[in-house]
């Protein structure tokens, strides 16, 4: 498993124990993440919610999650112990709410996942600097288990359990992270390297736009696809199938990703070719009344576009931190696309015609890919470099 390319024989105890802790946290963010696109029938149906007032409610996820990107800051295991306390209170406060604080509950909950990712990508980012690709390939697989595991966890739970047994669980387990984080995780010093201001030709620019575009593909598919699965009258087992082969796929991509050989070689093809195969899958869904071709694209789409976050963050942070703008921009994207799917379901009474906002965001991602590959400030150094530090 790619975890014991991280955890070696030969590191102190207390330094394993303490990346146990790290990724063990992180894939239960990736529960996290999921559980408001997976629990948003029963939350629509709860508060009685339109479709633009759920995307309004997860534009507000995804904003304190951006927001969280902005306050990674300081010690990284305290950052990492704050970030667990917000998710605590909001996932409490969204078992508890009346009508008018499920969006403050949201709120406190996104802000919380926000930090508590940033800062243990950075924590990573800063641990492991010369295989930086590999490493939050490697990170994001771990999330991407928690992401498949997700909408099964939640939706089998709420339907046996409650609700509130799934969030009061979520609360619990984050609580418990965050004192190990606080008392077990060491603090890294950043680099000093920092980035230069940004030309217009400067390779930032075009990956601070690409960035958005995926996590916001990601985020709008994700959060909308257990809704629109379940809309095209499928049985509770079809829609839990259909989400976990999107996550599935996820999984599956990052896990060839997070091999370092495979990681540099395919960066290219990856930057290129992705975009394109995510705009077919959205395609197949958009055009699919369920079953096998439902399951196809959603397994097809989460293959397609489980790489591209890691390698776009990867070639990112080479320029430094940045005041985690890469982080903050992720966020952005991320808030604004399933908000955007919303309010055009609701405009046009049709979320098969809002799942058309992510298919117009693939398809610049495709545009954008073909424009800027070539340019060697952005890949080449990068892979040739990588290459030699895996030799």
């Amino acid at each position: 498993m790619p975890i014991k390319d991280v955890i070696q024989n030969d590191v102190p105890i207390s330094l394993r124990w303490a990346t146990w802790i790290v990724y063990g946290t992180f894939l239960a963010t990736g529960v996290g993440v999921v559980l408001p696109g997976a629990m948003l029938p029963l939350l629509l149906a709860r508060w009685h919610l339109s479709d633009a007032e759920a995307g309004i409610l997860l534009f507000i996820f995804f904003v304190g999650s951006a927001s969280g990107a902005v306050l990674s800051r300081g010690s990284l295991p305290k950052s990492i112990a704050r970030g667990c306390l917000s998710v605590v209170i909001g996932a409490t406060l969204l078992a508890v709410a009346s009508d008018g604080a499920i969006f403050l509950a949201i709120a406190a909950y996104g802000l919380g996942l926000g930090i508590v990712m940033t800062s243990i990508s950075l924590l990573q980012s800063r641990r492991c600097g010369d295989e930086r690709a590999a490493q939050l390939a490697r990170l994001n697989l771990v999330w991407a288990i928690g992401a498949c595991l997700g909408p099964s966890l939640v939706l089998r739970g709420a339907t046996a359990w409650g609700t509130l047994v799934v969030l009061f669980g979520v609360a619990a387990f984050f609580g418990l992270a965050g004192g190990l984080a606080l008392f077990v995780v060491p603090h890294v010093d950043a680099a000093t390297k920092t980035s230069p201001a940004l030309p217009s030709r400067h390779p930032m620019t075009l990956l601070l736009i690409l960035v958005p575009l995926a996590t916001g593909v990601e985020s709008a598919t994700g959060g909308w696809l257990t809704t629109y699965s379940k809309r095209s009258g499928q049985t509770l087992g079809e829609v839990i199938g259909a989400v976990t082969c999107f996550w599935g796929g996820m999984l599956v991509s990052r896990f060839f990703q997070s091999h370092r050989s495979i990681a540099t070689a395919s960066a290219v093809a990856l930057f290129v070719g992705a975009p394109w195969l995510m705009s077919t899958a959205l395609g197949i869904l958009l055009i699919s009344t369920g079953g096998a071709s439902m399951l196809a694209g959603a397994l097809l789409l989460g293959l397609a576009i489980g790489p591209m976050y890691p390698l776009l963050l990867a070639l990112a942070l080479r320029h430094g931190e940045a005041c985690n703008i890469v982080f903050v921009v992720a966020g952005c994207g991320a808030s604004l696309l399933p908000l955007l799917t919303g309010l055009v379901s609701k405009w046009s009474g049709s979320l098969r015609i809002g799942l058309g906002v992510p298919l117009v965001a693939t398809v610049v991602m495709g545009c954008l890919g073909l424009a800027g590959w070539r340019r060697e400030d952005i890949l080449a150094p990068r892979v040739s470099a990588v290459a030699q530090q895996d030799v």
